[in-house]
């Protein structure tokens, strides 16, 4: 079926000024052929973990049910006065980071999901890996449900490759659900080839104890969105965040991350950096937003952004949202060129402008791709960012 695609996306939880052309973005795909709408299953699975494959994305809401109470209460936030539910979406209960347009584009081209459940009590002891290996001229839609149970912990995996000069689309949902006491661990390696128009949507919530590790390497495709909404619906729950991404050419990076702080006591640090390059341009937006109820929560999120060239552009938009008065929350936005005492360092020492720009551009990006638990995909993505610098 061939589609073509304008949706608003990654929008901000509370709007600013139109003139600065960062309250949200449009996704525009035409001309591709979506005829792929499963997700690639992990080839192996750790004892205590199941999968159930293919489930229509109009129907992963099931898997919420049994916690209504819990999680849409908390991550709706609009339990009808008199204890109605039946006008609550359940296949929405997990937000996520691009918006309820990109829900309804799965659910009306009939996308499936895998649902990974791991057991109560359950550690994993090996990751779960799950390859998309893209070819040229593939256009595909789906995505996975990590479910963490009680005292759980596992760490996923997902690596996107495909052939440098290959083009397509490709548009993934992940959602993450850690009970009680639960961790879930999620590396994301995008290393996509120059062609490629690229979204990868992640929603998330924890519940009492919980905690979501997040690590994202951002290196290929042409057009890339990239974006996570974590709910800390509960007390004592945690969200981690690191990010690393560069941006070259006149390829564009789209990113919105939003920690939702709702139970009390609850923390979020998020981290990014990233290199922009040549014509390329970049739009952050990055939320903590302390909700009615969040008492002695923190909140911190940093982007450090490197520009290596006078035609770059850079869009940056930290927001903290407060309706609680007992919390710490904290951002901060570090963007500049290269230091001229940087440069005359190491030229005394032999090393000239380009690859003083080279040993910058691994250093930033290699600090987050070795955080990648799985040894075959962190040399793969040290070797991308090795030859692409």
């Amino acid at each position: 079926m061939s589609n073509d695609l304008n949706m608003k996306v990654n929008v901000l939880p509370v709007l600013t000024y139109n003139f600065l052309h960062v309250n949200d973005s449009t996704l525009q795909i035409s001309d591709f052929n979506i005829s792929d709408n499963k997700a690639p299953l992990a080839k192996e699975l750790p004892a205590g973990v199941t999968v159930r494959q293919a489930v229509p994305f109009a129907e992963a809401g099931e898997l919420f049910k049994a916690n209504n109470d819990r999680i849409l209460a908390a991550i709706d936030g609009h339990v009808e006065p008199n204890g109605d539910t039946s006008k609550r979406d359940d296949s929405q209960a997990l937000r996520t980071g691009m918006g309820a347009d990109v829900d309804s584009l799965m659910i009306s081209m009939g996308a499936t999901v895998d649902i990974y459940t791991v057991d109560e009590g359950v550690k994993a002891d090996k990751p779960i890996v799950i390859n998309y290996d893209m070819k040229d001229g593939d256009a595909s839609l789906s995505g996975q449900i990590i479910y963490a149970q009680k005292d759980s912990e596992v760490t996923v995996i997902i690596a996107y490759t495909s052939d440098k000069d290959a083009k397509g689309f490709q548009g993934v949902s992940t959602r993450l659900f850690a009970e009680d006491g639960a961790r879930i661990n999620l590396i994301n390696s995008q290393l996509l080839g120059d062609g490629f128009v690229h979204f990868d949507d992640i929603g998330g919530a924890c519940l009492k104890g919980g905690k979501i590790d997040l690590v994202t390497v951002e290196l290929g495709g042409c057009k890339v969105f990239s974006s996570a909404y974590v709910n800390l619906a509960e007390k004592e729950t945690v969200f981690t965040s690191n990010m690393g991404y560069l941006v070259r050419g006149d390829h564009n990076l789209d990113i919105n991350y939003v920690a939702d702080h709702r139970g009390k006591k609850t923390q979020a640090l998020m981290q990014f950096k990233g290199v922009l390059m040549d014509k390329a341009s970049k739009t952050f937006r990055g939320t903590v937003d302390f909700k009615k109820g969040s008492s002695g929560s923190v909140g911190d999120e940093q982007e450090d952004t490197l520009l290596l060239s006078e035609d770059v552009v850079n869009k940056t938009m930290p927001v903290i949202l407060c309706q609680e008065e007992d919390v710490e929350g904290r951002h901060g936005a570090t963007i500049g060129e290269l230091g001229e005492d940087i440069l005359f360092y190491m030229q005394t020492r032999g090393i000239d402008e380009e690859e003083a720009k080279r040993i910058m551009i691994k250093a930033r990006l290699d600090s987050v791709a070795r955080l990648i638990p799985d040894p075959e995909i962190m040399q793969k993505t040290l070797y991308y960012i090795q030859n692409i610098v």
